[in-house]
């Protein structure tokens, strides 16, 4: 049976960085901001606080939505067996820290989550970024604050 899953992330700067969860096993590392899935009967911004609580243990505010990116597996990853085969409409909202703590301290961290990092927005394409196609759309949102762009399309 196939499915979509729905999700939210969570894109908050602070003095000119991108909080990121950075995640890996020994084959590969990259970062992405904090999110995940949408539970039955929760609205988009109580996820987005649920899961920044869970992966962050911090409170935000939730901002406006800013993007709206698909992710089709088969789209993206070679030689995937059908029933491995995922789709996800992710739904990325501008996010405030009500309080930027010293130290992070998730409730329910991700299995492959390995540290809280602020990651500089001017160089984030120096790192293993997800997705890095809204790379130039968060330079572009910190510098004229005025993206035209919501629908983002299937990206990795």
């Amino acid at each position: 049976m196939s499915r979509i899953r729905s999700s939210v992330k969570a894109l908050i700067i602070h003095d000119h960085h991108v909080l990121t969860i950075k995640k890996g096993n020994e084959d590969e590392v990259k970062y992405v901001i904090p999110g995940g899935g949408q539970d039955f009967n929760e609205t988009l911004s109580n996820a987005v606080i649920r899961e920044c609580l869970e992966e962050l243990g911090a409170e935000v505010e939730v901002g406006p939505l800013l993007w709206v990116r698909e992710f089709i597996s088969k789209n993206h990853v070679e030689n995937q067996k059908n029933e491995d085969r995922i789709h996800i409409v992710e739904h990325i909202f501008e996010a405030f820290l009500e309080k930027v703590p010293k130290h992070f301290q998730p409730l329910s961290p991700d299995s492959t989550q390995l540290e809280i990092e602020w990651l500089p927005i001017d160089r984030l394409s120096d790192y293993n970024y997800y997705p890095r196609e809204i790379i130039p759309l968060i330079k572009e949102m910190v510098h004229s604050k005025d993206s035209k762009l919501t629908y983002v399309g299937d990206i990795n």
